[in-house]
């Protein structure tokens, strides 16, 4: 059996906005534990990844493509993949409160705090930094 330290950790990137996609993908692809398994527009999409894909970590902005938020689409991820640590990252302040009431949610962040999307991803999965 492998440690969270040697193995990649499936992720899942729902965002719509093309650039911040690639924001996520690149603040993750600072440390090889962490392995972009699908980026997907809506959390229609992403339900359907998450059943197949068994991701670890989940990205999830609020505003979507699609007819669910972010909000909305947290427990039926969790309910999909149940192992897997869900941040919900927006730019919407007011949604702090919403998502801490929301357990489905493990943590929050700012987008303009996106400095510190790896740390808490490495946090909430167990990993430490890039092997040396």
């Amino acid at each position: 059996m492998t440690t969270p330290d040697t193995q990649s950790t499936v992720t899942l990137i729902i965002e719509d906005d093309p650039d911040i996609q690639l924001l996520i993908e690149t603040i993750l692809s600072m440390d090889p534990h962490f392995t972009p398994a699908n980026v997907t527009e809506s959390a229609e999409e992403a339900l359907e990844s998450a059943r197949t894909r068994d991701p670890i970590l989940i990205v999830l902005d609020h505003g979507l493509a699609g007819a669910l938020t972010g909000l909305d689409a947290a427990p039926q991820l969790k309910a999909m993949a149940p192992r897997a640590k869900i941040v919900l990252f927006t730019a919407r302040t007011e949604l702090m409160a919403a998502a801490d009431q929301e357990p489905a949610i493990d943590a929050f962040l700012l987008k303009t705090d996106s400095t510190q999307l790896l740390a808490m991803a490495r946090r909430l999965t167990g990993t430490s930094g890039p092997p040396t």
